[in-house]
């Protein structure tokens, strides 16, 4: 991806106490690549619901719709990849449709730690990766999707190496 360029989407989630890290693990990455078109973005939502790139009101809880609505107003070059966390992830097929309506490209979804959102026709619509920081177990729904995923205790370096692979 790194070769390719484009975006990659940080969705907001108020319980992923490793955000931070991951944040600062891709910036420093992007920071250093020399891909003339790639671009990070730290997605908050602020109270009414628009986006704010890097003002963290993570408090709130997520909602589909609110996320969408503040995806329409985020600039971010495609392809965009999006990386959630937990109950986060339970909007990506709303997200899919949102970017789909948009006709905005998506290149990947990484999931950590998830809430899986159900599988349908229409989602997921391109590759999924999943990082579990602390389960051995991928769910049976991750199993039998075929998605890649990986046990680690630093996603963040799972989620830099996805990117970088693909």
């Amino acid at each position: 991806m790194f070769d390719a360029g484009g975006g990659v989407i940080v969705l907001p989630e108020a319980s992923w106490t490793g955000r931070n890290d991951l944040i600062r693990t891709l910036r420093t990455a992007f920071d250093e690549s020399d891909a003339p078109d790639l671009q990070l973005v730290d997605l908050a939502i602020a109270e009414n619901g628009v986006a704010d790139q890097d003002v963290a009101d993570l408090h709130a809880p997520i909602h589909a719709q609110r996320l969408c609505a503040a995806l329409m107003s985020v600039h971010c070059p495609e392809p965009v990849t999006f990386v959630a966390h937990g109950p986060t992830c339970l909007a990506l097929p709303a997200v899919a449709l949102s970017m789909r309506s948009q006709h905005r490209r998506v290149r990947s979804y990484v999931l950590i730690d998830p809430h899986l959102p159900a599988s349908s026709d229409t989602w997921p619509d391109c590759p999924v990766s999943v990082v579990y920081a602390s389960s051995t177990d991928a769910s049976s729904v991750v199993r039998l999707s075929g998605w890649e995923w990986v046990v680690s205790q630093q996603p963040g370096d799972e989620v830099l190496r996805i990117l970088k692979s693909g």
